[in-house]
């Protein structure tokens, strides 16, 4: 049974009068011992149709008046497109990728510039907040945030595109299964379950279905 207080805790948001993307999954406690895939990360997920330039963005976990936050590089995130950001040095950025199965795009930290390139992310629960720029030094809008609460180690959080939380990951739920490998060199069978670089997409609901089917009816009623 899904724990309901996580549920509660859990809540992922993007501003619809900016860039269309969002917060969709979080690992804040890894089980990983070491290696290149026991750092800490998240997901972006862009629900638009448009490509979004992050270049100059802001994020961090203490919010607008924290300044120990990290300016994005020159990253652009396509339509649908999921990509991952993680406390991993450069040089682990590839074994990371392959430990969770290969098919996606991570950046690491050291590619972050300002006062802290990778807020940690609290297993006891923390926020991630990204703001089309670093709102400690003028004018910026909050366009997107997720709230999480006490993490399960090994599991993260997810929500689907819609913003719904999904709660913790569950293999074989969701798109989420086990990592292949832990990372570590030599590496050893993964242990974390997640589905880094592939948001949920919520499926219609039965309602909407329905009324797709009736429709064409009304319209030839007319």
């Amino acid at each position: 049974m899904k724990n309901i207080s996580l549920l509660l805790l859990s809540t992922a948001a993007f501003s619809s009068t900016q860039a269309a993307f969002m917060i969709t999954e979080v690992m804040s406690s890894s089980s990983h011992a070491g290696g290149a895939a026991n750092g800490d990360w998240f997901e972006l997920t862009n629900t638009g149709s448009l490509s979004v330039d992050l270049t100059g963005y802001y994020w961090d976990d203490d919010g607008a008046t924290g300044n120990d936050g990290a300016l994005f590089p020159a990253i652009t995130l396509l339509p649908s497109e999921s990509i991952v950001i993680v406390a991993e040095s450069i040089a682990n950025i590839p074994d990371f990728v392959a430990a969770w199965g290969g098919g996606f795009i991570a950046y690491s930290e050291e590619l972050f510039s300002g006062n802290d390139p990778f807020s940690g992310l609290g297993s006891g629960g923390d926020q991630i907040e990204i703001w089309d720029s670093d709102p400690n030094v003028g004018p910026a809008n909050l366009v997107a945030s997720a709230t999480f609460g006490t993490a399960t180690e090994g599991s993260s959080f997810e929500w689907d595109t819609s913003g719904t939380s999904l709660d913790l990951s569950i293999a074989g739920e969701n798109e989420a299964f086990v990592a292949i490998s832990d990372g570590a060199d030599p590496a050893g069978a993964g242990t974390d379950v997640a589905s880094p670089g592939f948001a949920v997409v919520p499926e219609a609901s039965s309602a909407a279905l329905l009324l797709l089917g009736l429709l064409p009816i009304l319209r030839r009623r007319r």
